[in-house]
């Protein structure tokens, strides 16, 4: 943790040392401001998961539970996140049911999930790739259950890493080499409020037929689908 908060500290320190040199062109102090507004943002961030975390950890989070269209939350951000990934060249390619999926959920805690996850996979996905996402409900199962899967193209997950995916802190080498900008509480945090909500989320990353990229998938199940159908 100490190394987390401190790492973004160090560099807005060099940052505003440096503003305080007389002669800098506007070129230069441009850049500097930029480093630190950057970092100001990443240890916001990390400060937020980090509180986020700390509530769930400790049981004081309550349960806002209340009747949502799941497939309505999922259709407002991929809205968001078509846009956004646009300049990678990325698509966004989702299976959903053709009537709306209701749950009695918290809205909150689901919507981040999703969004951690999306987030996610749009930083680890080799440009010009497809992104999909699929929410089934398994009626044979008899189980008032709905699975969501996301899965995405690239670096992947190194098979001893995958255990420890969703561990505080824990970054796959992928997000090093490729220098992904993150704070290493995304995944936990998921992992938690899934389980908050009574779910469970798995991952998965298998070789592709292209041996230099991986299809990483993330499979999230969760309770509460209100009628048991879709």
């Amino acid at each position: 943790v100490n190394h987390e908060l401190r790492t973004p500290l160090t560099s807005m320190t060099m940052a505003i040392r440096m503003l305080r040199q007389t002669g800098l062109s506007d070129d230069r102090s441009a850049r500097y401001l930029d480093i630190l507004e950057q970092q100001c943002a990443q240890e916001t961030n990390l400060i937020n998961d980090l509180l986020a975390l700390q509530e769930l950890e400790s049981k004081q989070v309550q349960l806002q539970l209340e009747e949502l269209d799941l497939k309505a939350l999922i259709e407002d951000l991929a809205a968001t996140f078509s846009q956004k990934w646009a300049a990678k060249g990325l698509s966004l390619v989702l299976d959903l049911p053709s009537q709306p999926l209701r749950l009695r959920s918290d809205r909150g805690s689901l919507n981040r999930v999703l969004l951690e996850l999306l987030t996610n996979a749009g930083k680890y996905s080799d440009p010009n790739t497809r992104i999909a996402l699929k929410v089934v409900h398994p009626i044979e199962q008899a189980t008032h259950e709905v699975v969501l899967t996301l899965s995405n193209t690239g670096p992947g997950i190194a098979p001893d890493e995958l255990p420890y995916i969703f561990d505080k802190f824990r970054r796959a080498q992928g997000a090093t080499q490729n220098a992904v900008q993150g704070t290493g509480l995304g995944l936990a945090l998921v992992k938690c409020l899934v389980q908050h909500l009574n779910g469970v989320i798995a991952a998965s990353s298998c070789p592709t037929s292209d041996v230099q990229c991986c299809e990483t998938c993330f499979t999230l199940t969760l309770p509460q689908v209100l009628d048991g159908k879709i």
